[in-house]
């Protein structure tokens, strides 16, 4: 069991450093998700507007060729008044003309309605753009930090990883298992030495018999306020007698 005690210690020494060399990045690998996630924000919506002020010229282009064929509709209706033979005839062609007026009318204040929606879509798309840049530039900036730190961690990180592989291959699943679980619940340390007759994780004051049977390091014991796993350091617990 004292093997096995030991590897833990070893294990949390090497998650230690990996941790601090993983605190060297600081928040930039959140910093750039987050940019990698609003720049497709962005871009999705930048493409959302650009294709609305494209469906607006588009239906001004319609708006257009539609009052152009009214207008030429009106002038038929228009010269047909010049060849009415009754009043019914005459009233009838003025029905229409009046009914191509309106026609014509509805078209031209839903092509002012455009003019203004494009003319503000247009100023979106500005800013949009403008934005969208901004955060390209921001993710460039943070994308190359954190590949200029990742680069001075990179080749400690995998060595202490292979390490750590090696250590966890040589303890049995449950008590991997376990240590993960601890570690996980416990700020990443699951593993603490006795520091003047204490727990090193919460610092609350262990039995006499309990110190000893963690010095023996003959069983895996746990401290029963924090429930991290106690052990035995000769660097760092102090005599004990």
């Amino acid at each position: 069991m004292k093997e096995v005690l030991e590897r833990l210690i070893q294990l949390q020494k090497l998650d230690s450093e990996i941790l601090h060399l993983e605190s060297m990045r600081g928040d930039l690998p959140q910093q750039v998700s987050r940019l990698t996630q609003a720049l497709k924000e962005a871009e999705q919506d930048l493409e959302d507007t650009d294709n609305k002020s494209r469906d607006y010229q588009k239906e001004q282009d319609m708006i257009a060729i539609d009052t152009k064929e009214l207008e030429e509709k009106k002038q038929k209706f228009q010269s047909q008044l010049f060849e009415v033979k009754n009043n019914r005839e005459y009233d009838a062609v003025t029905h229409e003309i009046e009914s191509v007026k309106d026609e014509i009318g509805k078209k031209e204040t839903r092509l002012l309605e455009l003019m203004d929606l494009s003319k503000e879509i247009k100023e979106s798309l500005k800013n949009k753009t403008e934005h969208l840049e901004e955060l390209r530039l921001q993710f460039r900036e943070r994308k190359a930090e954190l590949d200029k730190r990742l680069e001075k961690t990179e080749k400690d990180e995998a060595a202490l990883n292979d390490q750590r592989d090696k250590i966890v291959r040589k303890l049995e699943p449950r008590i991997v298992s376990n240590y993960e679980r601890i570690k996980k619940a416990k700020n990443e340390h699951a593993v603490v030495p006795v520091i003047r007759n204490a727990c090193g994780g919460c610092f609350k004051t262990l039995p006499p018999q309990r110190i000893l049977e963690v010095k023996a390091m003959n069983k895996i014991y746990l401290c029963e306020v924090c429930g991290r796993i106690l052990t035995w350091d000769e660097n760092l617990s102090e005599g004990f007698e």
